[in-house]
């Protein structure tokens, strides 16, 4: 039987934003690392993929797994780095050495740093760069783009729509990141937050290297972001105060002044690395507890433990690809599958290595964002403001109850307070499982009776049952708390098995994935502005400096 190409199924429109674009791997082989869009940015995939005939995907796919493996070890993703040449100058490493894409420098002696001394302030002693997404808030995003400009200067604003070689946020950033008193206001949604993280964590890869992160360096206070909201649902928006939707007084100097007042805080950002098992062979599946078992020695343990634990990882990983269990299809299965066929396109059996933020999600109600996101790009005259969006979002809700139950088609391991990997039960009756980041959830939702903190290095792990439940306890919530899940753990690493193709989301972009291995553990802690509602400004950075596993 011939095997099918795969395709992406991206939208350009979506650019960056997407989390799949940015985190597709391809065979850097058949991609020129020259062409790229900026000296920092990611290869355009979609294109890429595209013009791959059905051999090529394969030779890819074998060079991809093992460009995986050797990033594992790294908190640089798979996409931002690139083999060493032997010829490297001053170097004697072999070809399958790593280093950051780009080389590493002293951003204080880069020509492309700017001294503080001669960086223009634009909002008292700080200095704001801002990016907007002018396609955004049904339409403000253009008024706001022109609104700041007339603010900060229009030296310090940026079309985030209309980027072009050299001026993509990173090749901005990389001149401030120097400088603690420069701050960086993300005009978007979710989506564009996502894409001025990735943009600052090739800032960080440049300047560090691969073998360090921000927030162990010098640098981990800088480049606080702060947060306009023109987005759906602001999930993180609405974490560090800025708000659920885009308010007409954000466009005056209020905004400007809020940004010189909010504290710094922090956030934790997770690595979501997905193995497809469509396809592979024997040898490229041995691979795979390889590369989920590797860790880069997180702060507090000796890599001596850490080694150890490495060993004993890999043994229970290898449970990940075990088929006995898989041989009899149930009628969950079946279920499924039929479930699958019924959708327009094809499940993904792409390998993806990206950074989230918010939340990642499989089932019922990803299934809902799915179709939602499809009834977007068919007809997005319809979706011209925040409201019309939640009212499209929830004549979608219905399709929640064909979603199947899990038990039966997903295993869940999980790191434990010794940093072991375990074997996590899925209750009976469970349809969707969500990874939780912040405490804000579609739109604002707090789901969980455990109050999780965004800068402890764990993710909550919830089960649920149901749509209604999950309405029940977003709006009972707040009253009733015991109506909340309970968390079924917090831990720093989440290992997902599925045997058939299943809806996901990350910060709420949605796709149907194919069976394979999910991997989200985590990848930094990123500077944020989290909004006061006072004038005073303490400085105070929060959160925990060490995390602390539980489950």
């Amino acid at each position: 039987m011939a095997s099918r190409r795969p395709t992406l199924a991206l939208s350009r429109r979506e650019g960056y934003e997407s989390f799949r674009n940015r985190a597709a791997v391809v065979d850097r082989e058949s991609a020129d690392a020259s062409n790229r869009s900026s000296g920092l940015a990611s290869v355009d995939e979609e294109s890429v993929t595209a013009s791959l005939t059905p051999s090529v995907v394969s030779t890819n796919r074998a060079e991809a797994l093992k460009r995986l493996q050797r990033a594992a070890s790294s908190p640089v993703v798979t996409n931002d780095l690139r083999l060493r040449s032997e010829t490297d100058e001053g170097k004697k490493v072999g070809s399958d050495s790593l280093c950051s894409l780009p080389e590493c420098i002293d951003i204080e002696s880069s020509p492309s740093a700017t001294p503080s001394s001669s960086i223009q302030r634009n909002a008292g002693p700080f200095t704001i760069i801002a990016f907007v997404n002018s396609a955004s808030g049904g339409g403000q995003g253009s008024k706001i783009y022109k609104s700041l400009q007339s603010h900060l200067g229009s030296a310090h604003v940026f079309d985030l729509h209309s980027c072009c070689p050299g001026n993509f946020p990173e090749d901005v950033l990389i001149r401030y990141a120097h400088d603690p008193n420069v701050r960086v206001l993300a005009c978007g949604g979710d989506g564009t937050c996502g894409w001025i993280f990735s943009s600052l964590d090739k800032v960080w890869a440049k300047m560090l290297g691969q073998t360090d992160r921000v927030h162990l360096s010098k640098y981990r206070e800088h480049l606080p972001v702060g947060i306009m909201p023109l987005g759906t649902g602001n999930d993180l928006s609405r974490q560090f105060g800025w708000g659920g939707e885009f308010r007409a007084s954000m466009k005056d100097k209020s905004m400007v002044t809020s940004m010189q007042t909010s504290r710094l805080a922090g956030l934790d950002r997770w690595r979501c690395t997905i193995l497809p098992m469509q396809n592979l062979s024997e040898e490229e599946k041995q691979i795979i507890p390889k590369i989920l078992g590797e860790s880069i020695h997180p702060v507090g343990r000796q890599p001596e433990e850490e080694n150890v634990q490495i060993r004993s990882t890999v043994g229970v990983l290898h449970s990940l690809l075990d088929e006995d269990d898989l041989i009899h299809v149930t009628a969950s299965q079946k279920k499924a599958q039929n479930s699958a066929k019924m959708n327009m396109s094809e499940p993904s059996h792409q390998l993806f290595d990206g950074v989230f933020c918010n939340y990642f999600s499989l089932g019922f109600d990803a299934t809902i964002a799915y179709h939602f996101h499809q009834e977007r790009e068919a007809h997005p005259e319809k979706f011209t403001s925040p409201t019309r969006n939640k009212i499209v979002y929830v004549e979608k809700s219905p399709l929640a109850l064909r979603a199947p139950k899990l038990r039966k088609l997903i295993k869940v391991f999980v790191h434990n307070d010794q940093g072991q990997l375990v074997k996590l039960n899925v209750p009976k009756n469970c349809r969707a499982i969500i990874l939780m980041n912040i405490q804000s959830y579609g739109g604002g939702n707090k789901l969980t009776t455990r109050a999780g903190n965004p800068t402890d290095g764990l993710i909550e792990v919830i089960f649920v049952s149901n749509l209604i439940r999950a309405a029940t306890a977003a709006a009972m919530g707040p009253v009733v708390p015991f109506l909340r899940f309970r968390v079924a753990a917090q831990t720093d690493n989440v290992c997902i098995r599925t045997r058939c193709p299943l809806h996901c989301q990350v910060d709420g972009e949605p796709w149907l994935q194919g069976e394979g291995v999910i991997s989200v553990k985590f990848h930094s802690r990123n500077s944020m502005l989290e909004k006061v509602k006072d004038s005073i400004n303490c400085g105070c950075k929060s959160g925990a400096e060490e995390a602390v596993i539980e489950c």
